[in-house]
């Protein structure tokens, strides 16, 4: 069979869609929004993220460079530290439906080679029960997928914002005792955009605790914040079986991210890849989706562990302190985010107490 359907136009399903129309496939790729660039709760918005944009490249078979940046300045507010990182391979990429955006970059190319997209055509269990076998979802941590396909995965809740800015290309993250994880700022192409996360439980007055840091640390107020739960796996699955067809799974319902700092524009595009090859050689896409994915079961481990840890305030500054190379525990595991990254990036240049 020659048709192919995916659900969810983002990095993931984007990916897939060009590389089987090169195959000769006819693709129909049905995203839930009325456009390209997800919901616009938490959209546009700026990531930043180590890449091997060459590898990259070679890989996925599109060349996304023109679609980043590269960092002009990173600095941590890690508890009772300041530290500020080499920018050396970390590039900011802006995300959401403006023109700009690598989504609406990869949605232009996959016109130009013939992908057909059906907007306002949402995962319901109604479509779980009529799309054929093989079809690709790769409908993002947002989506109530997780729960149709019966997937294994944690809830959090997060806070994302944006607004206009003439600044240069940043990133600012923000390690303190109200967050889940950590919150971080990054401007690009005249947007700056802010995302800060917590658990379910977590009270408002978090938030609060972070707006108040981020205007006395670095001068900087959002009028707007949205509240958007997001998902995460909690194990990786290339292939799921649901009414007796096989479905592929891309992107963030895969599992296909970083679980630690959530790095997952890598990730989502490697993903895309691996669930187009599975069209063509089910082993092929088996061995690369394994050897991606291979330690990020014991990520997984690392995440709950940092979650549980006590007297974080004391531990963690203790970490940052000045190294030649890369961050201890950081550095030797970006081999852990599913995607192609260089082994020297976030090296600490300067730390001071605050």
């Amino acid at each position: 069979m020659r048709d192919v359907s995916i659900y969810g136009a983002g990095l993931s399903g984007l990916t897939a869609a060009i590389n089987l129309a090169r195959q000769g496939y006819t693709v129909t790729v049905h995203e839930k929004e009325e456009q390209i660039g997800g919901s616009l709760h938490c959209q546009p918005s700026v990531h930043m993220t180590p890449i091997d944009l060459h590898k990259m490249h070679q890989y996925i078979g599109i060349d996304v460079e023109p679609c980043f940046t590269e960092l002009e300045e990173f600095k941590g507010h890690i508890y009772s530290k300041i530290v500020t990182f080499n920018t050396k391979h970390l590039y900011v990429v802006e995300r959401g439906s403006r023109s700009s955006s690598i989504e609406n970059y990869l949605y232009r190319l996959a016109i130009e080679h013939g992908v057909i997209f059906k907007f306002s055509s949402p995962l319901t269990a109604e479509s779980l029960d009529i799309m054929p076998e093989n079809s690709i979802i790769a409908t993002g941590g947002y989506s109530n997928a997780f729960t149709l396909l019966k997937l294994r995965h944690v809830a959090y809740k997060h806070y994302d914002a944006h607004q206009k800015t003439n600044g240069k290309q940043i990133c600012l993250a923000f390690f303190d005792a109200y967050t889940k994880g950590y919150g971080y700022v990054s401007s690009k192409n005249n947007i700056l955009s802010v995302q800060v996360g917590f658990t379910m439980d977590s009270s408002e007055s978090n938030l609060e605790k972070f707006k108040n840091h981020l205007k006395k640390t670095e001068n900087i107020e959002f009028n707007k914040w949205n509240k958007v739960i997001d998902n995460f796996a909690r194990t990786t699955c290339l292939f799921t079986r649901l009414h007796k067809k096989t479905f592929i799974l891309a992107g963030a319902l895969s599992g296909f991210i970083d679980p630690i700092f959530g790095f997952g524009v890598n990730g989502a595009m490697v993903s895309g890849k691996i669930a187009s090859k599975a069209f063509t050689s089910k082993k092929d896409a088996i061995s690369d989706f394994k050897r991606f994915t291979h330690t990020l079961n014991k990520m997984y481990i690392l995440d709950r562990f940092y979650y549980y840890l006590p007297f974080k305030k004391f531990i963690i500054p203790k970490i940052f302190e000045i190294y030649n190379t890369s961050l201890p525990v950081v550095g030797p595991n970006m081999k852990s985010i599913p995607g192609f990254v260089h082994d020297d990036c976030f090296q600490i240049i300067a730390v001071k107490k605050k």
